[in-house]
């Protein structure tokens, strides 16, 4: 879902009532990735199709979660200030934007006061997953 299909470099993210703001989240712009254009489709698909199940926050490391923050804004799934963008797949209709909503809601709600963006990017993104794996079964 989150795969290489998803729109890459070539889109502009939407900023339309469904760029979804970090609440709580107030940190200033921080770029933790270091080579913007270095990012394979293989890589991509590596990190995002292959989710593990169930997976222990805290057993990942940052430098991990700062990794698959800079492949979400590759793919323009969420930006430099946290912003997430879904409209791409609201639009296409891979994601039913009205089943999402209760997810989009609890994800943003339980990981609302993150200090830190890689943190915060890689458990918002992590909290989406684990619904569609756990809504997969």
């Amino acid at each position: 879902m989150f795969g290489k299909n998803a729109c890459k470099s070539s889109c502009t993210p939407n900023l339309d009532f469904h760029s979804v703001a970090m609440s709580g989240y107030s940190q200033h712009f921080n770029d933790p990735c270091t080579n913007h254009n270095g990012i394979t489709d293989d890589e991509i698909d590596s990190v995002l199709e292959d989710w593990p199940r169930n997976l222990n926050l805290a057993s990942v490391n940052r430098t991990h979660k700062c990794y698959v923050s800079c492949i979400l804004m590759y793919v323009n799934l969420v930006d430099n200030y946290g912003m997430i963008y879904l409209d791409q797949y609201f639009k296409s209709g891979v994601i039913d934007e009205y089943a999402f909503a209760p997810t989009l809601h609890r994800c943003r709600s339980e990981f609302k006061n993150g200090t830190d963006i890689c943190e915060h990017i890689f458990a918002m993104f992590n909290c989406f997953r684990q619904e569609i794996l756990l809504a997969g079964n």
